[in-house]
């Protein structure tokens, strides 16, 4: 486990590629979710973090949205459903710093995805942890802030 630089739209060709599904868990994948965690600790990352910020295309994510709870590690995950309502916030990005960006993102998703032990896991998200999953996934999706303006 280490803590990797966070990798900017400047120089990693992976943030703007479709991250690759995540076929088997294994030690490798594990401490690529270590390396995420640590870094995220390291930079004092409140939010989330994408495995294609630290230059792996894999369709994996790590969020912390309250410091009194834990990291949730999400693998290959979809957004099964999305409801009407919509809200806009400005956002930032470790990969594009300096820079802030008013997105229009849904208020509330259910999102399916595995865990890091590979059981499926399924979350009602709302608010902020729904804005955080949606800013995430389109890290694997090559989808960046910049590219809401």
């Amino acid at each position: 486990m280490a803590i990797k630089e966070i990798e900017t739209e400047k120089n990693n060709s992976v943030l703007r590629q479709k991250a690759k599904k995540v076929k088997h868990i294994n030690s490798k994948i594990k401490e690529i979710v270590l390396d995420m965690t640590e870094t995220m600790k390291s930079n004092d990352i409140i939010a989330g973090l994408a495995a294609p910020q630290l230059g792996h295309s894999l369709q994996i994510i790590v969020i912390r949205f309250d410091y009194n709870k834990g990291y949730i590690t999400l693998i290959n995950p979809q957004i099964t459903k999305n409801f009407r309502k919509k809200t806009v916030m400005e956002e930032n990005c470790m990969s594009v710093p300096g820079i802030s960006v008013l997105i229009e993102r849904y208020h509330k998703i259910i999102i399916e995805a595995l865990d890091i032990e590979g059981r499926p896991i399924r979350i009602k998200a709302k608010g902020i942890l729904a804005r955080i999953i949606q800013h995430e996934i389109d890290h694997l999706n090559g989808i960046l802030i910049t590219d809401y303006k």
